[in-house]
């Protein structure tokens, strides 16, 4: 159980679950260059002042970051299994909504991993809300719309991040040069996800129900 860090009760014993999964569409290298994107490199700066807000937040022990952010590990079983692990332990799903997030294959096999877990702990006993909070890297003029099915079921604005970020995301307004308002997006977010990860207690799962994953963003086409 993750709790306010001002009621902490640390364990000793083992390491704490991921607080929260990255899932997200890397931006392809250009030019035969094997560098990094501006983007790429942004997001994961944004990861890690999440996670370190998400320390501020809670108790988490730190033996591990309390995100998840796949930075390509490798190609083949392991990679795939560590990458279903922390699907099936973290506390609260985050997709990083660009351009490209819904036409990524992967994307939407992570949204259909999640999704199954919700779904099987509905099966056992009820929880309270959605385990999923979208993040807009960019304003919603550049994400593809209507979004997929599945995606259309999650708000995704956020009003309480204020009218800059749900016009530009958290992307365009780092680059616009609004760092204070980047600032205070980052630590609302992590608020946020430290909320819902305490108000649904979502239960880890075993990674045999993320078998034969599919890429939901296709369905309801």
């Amino acid at each position: 159980m993750i709790h306010p860090a001002s009621q902490a009760t640390r364990s000793t014993v083992s390491s704490d679950p991921y607080v929260f999964f990255m899932s997200y569409a890397r931006t392809p290298m250009t030019g035969g260059r094997a560098k990094k994107d501006a983007s790429d490199m942004a997001l994961e700066q944004f990861h890690a002042q999440l996670c370190s807000d998400i320390m501020q937040l809670t108790d988490h022990d730190g033996e591990e970051s309390p995100g998840f952010l796949d930075q390509r590990m490798g190609v083949g079983a392991d990679w795939e299994n560590r990458l279903k692990h922390a699907l099936a332990t973290c506390r609260v799903f985050v997709p990083i909504y660009n351009s490209r997030y819904f036409r990524r294959e992967w994307c939407g096999k992570e949204w259909d991993a999640f999704a199954r877990r919700q779904e099987e702990q509905l099966r056992t006993r009820p929880y309270t809300g959605n385990a999923i909070v979208p993040v807009l890297w960019v304003g919603p003029q550049h994400l593809t719309l209507p979004l997929p099915q599945v995606a259309g079921k999650v708000q995704y604005s956020h009003p309480d991040l204020g009218k800059e970020y749900l016009q530009s995301g958290l992307y365009g307004l780092k680059q616009a040069g609004r760092h204070l308002k980047y600032r205070s997006s980052v630590w609302a977010l992590a608020q946020m996800i430290v909320k819902v990860a305490q108000q649904t207690s979502l239960e880890p799962c075993d990674v045999e129900l993320f078998k034969d994953l599919r890429n939901v963003f296709d369905e309801g086409e």
